[in-house]
C-alpha cells in the first residue's frame, strides 16, 4: 500500500473522528453506517474502487455537522422547524469541505445527496429515483438503519428485524426499492448491536450534557435525563431501585419566607440527596420533587434521611418512596405521579 494510501486512509478516519467527538451521542455511527454502506455496495457487485469511495464517502457523510451549533446537534429531543432546516444544512456543507481536498471530491456529491429520498421528498434538492446518485442511495439506508438500531437519548432503538421492517415499508418512498431488497438480505444477517451508554464518561462530557440536562437551579439532572435511564434500564440493568423524593407544602413555604428562600431550600436538598445516597444521579421533576437512581440496593434508614432532609426547612415536609426497578419497571419519570401519596412524612 502506497504511502499517498495510508495518508488519505489516516485523514479521513481523522476526519471522522472530529465529527463524532463534537457529537459524542452518535459515538460509532460513521463507522457503522460506511461498514453497512460497503456491505451492501459488495452485495450489489459494485467494483472494488466503488467499495472504496463507498467506504470512504460514508466515514465522512456527517462531516458537515462539524458547521452546525452544537446547541442544535446536541439538543437531547426532536428538532423544532427551525432547528431541522439548520440540520439541513449538513450535507451541504460536507460536500463544500470534503471538495477542497482533492483527492476528496469524488465523496462530495455522494454526501451532498445522503438525505435524498426516492420520492422526491428528502433534501437539500429534492431529487428522486435514479437524479440521486447511486452510491446516495445506498448510503441513505445504511445511515437510516444504523439510525434505528442504537439508542438515542429520546427513544429506544429498534432490534434488527424492527429497522428491516421500517426499511420494508419505506421501500418506494424514502428509499429505491431495489436496493432496499437487497440491503435487506445483508443486513438481516447480522448480529444484534452492542449498546452503548450515553452517559457522561468525564467531567468535559458532563458539562456539554448539563448544557442541557442539568436544571440550572439545583445542578440536578432533569426529567428529561432520567427518562433517558429509565426507558433503557431494562436494558441495561444500570439501576436496581429509585427513590423518590417529594416536597410538601413549598407553596406555604414561598408564602412565609419568599421565593428566595424556598429555591435555596431545592438547592439545599439537592446538595444533600448527593451527599446522604453518594451519587451525583439526582434529578428534579414536577418543580419540587427529587428521584434518586442507584446502581444497587442500599441499607439505609428511611425516617432518618426524611429527618436529615428537611431538617431546617420549617414547614416544609419531606415524603420519601422506594422502588425496586427489577419489580416495577418504570418508564418515564411522568409514572411516578400516582406515587404521590408516601409513606413516611414529617
Amino acid at each position: 500500500m502506497s504511502h499517498e494510501v495510508i495518508l488519505h486512509d489516516e485523514i479521513v478516519e481523522m476526519l471522522s473522528v472530529m465529527v463524532e467527538e463534537k457529537d459524542t451521542y452518535t459515538f460509532g455511527h460513521s463507522k457503522r453506517v460506511a461498514t453497512y454502506s460497503a456491505k451492501i455496495a459488495k452485495a450489489l457487485c459494485l467494483s472494488q474502487e466503488e467499495q472504496d469511495i463507498m467506504y470512504q464517502a460514508s466515514l465522512l457523510h456527517d462531516i458537515g455537522k462539524i458547521l452546525t451549533p452544537e446547541a442544535v446537534l446536541l439538543k437531547p429531543r426532536k428538532f423544532n422547524r427551525q432547528e431541522y432546516d439548520i440540520i439541513k444544512k449538513h450535507p451541504m456543507d460536507g460536500a463544500r469541505m470534503v471538495a477542497f481536498i482533492s483527492p476528496f471530491k469524488a465523496y462530495a456529491d455522494i454526501i451532498a445527496h445522503h438525505h435524498e429520498h426516492y420520492d422526491g421528498s428528502g433534501y437539500p434538492d429534492g431529487l428522486k429515483a435514479e437524479e440521486i446518485p447511486l452510491l446516495s442511495r445506498i448510503m441513505s439506508i445504511a445511515d437510516a438503519f444504523d439510525a434505528m438500531t442504537t439508542n438515542r437519548i429520546y427513544k429506544a432503538r429498534k432490534n434488527i428485524q424492527q429497522a428491516i421492517d421500517e426499511l420494508r415499508r419505506c421501500s418506494g418512498k424514502q428509499f429505491d426499492p431495489y436496493l432496499v431488497d437487497v440491503a435487506i438480505q445483508t443486513l438481516s444477517s447480522l448480529s444484534e448491536l452492542v449498546t452503548f451508554s450515553q452517559s457522561p464518561k468525564d467531567a468535559i462530557q458532563e458539562a456539554r450534557f448539563s448544557y442541557f440536562f442539568k436544571d440550572s437551579l439545583t445542578s440536578a439532572y432533569s426529567g428529561e435525563y432520567l427518562n433517558y435511564f429509565l426507558l433503557h434500564n431494562k436494558e441495561t440493568q444500570q439501576f436496581q431501585c429509585c427513590y423518590f423524593i417529594q416536597t410538601r407544602q413549598m407553596q406555604v413555604y414561598n408564602k412565609k419566607y419568599g421565593w428566595k428562600m424556598g429555591d435555596h431550600a431545592l438547592v439545599e436538598i439537592a446538595l444533600r440527596l448527593k451527599v446522604l445516597f453518594h451519587t451525583s444521579y439526582i434529578f428534579r421533576i414536577f418543580g419540587d420533587d427529587f428521584v434518586v437512581l442507584s446502581p444497587s440496593h442500599m441499607s439505609i434508614d428511611e425516617k432518618e434521611i426524611v429527618y436529615k432532609l428537611s431538617c431546617g426547612f420549617d414547614g416544609l415536609s419531606i415524603c420519601l418512596e422506594h422502588f425496586d426497578l427489577n419489580n416495577l419497571p418504570i418508564l418515564k419519570w411522568e409514572n411516578l405521579e400516582k406515587y404521590s401519596v408516601s409513606t413516611y412524612k414529617i
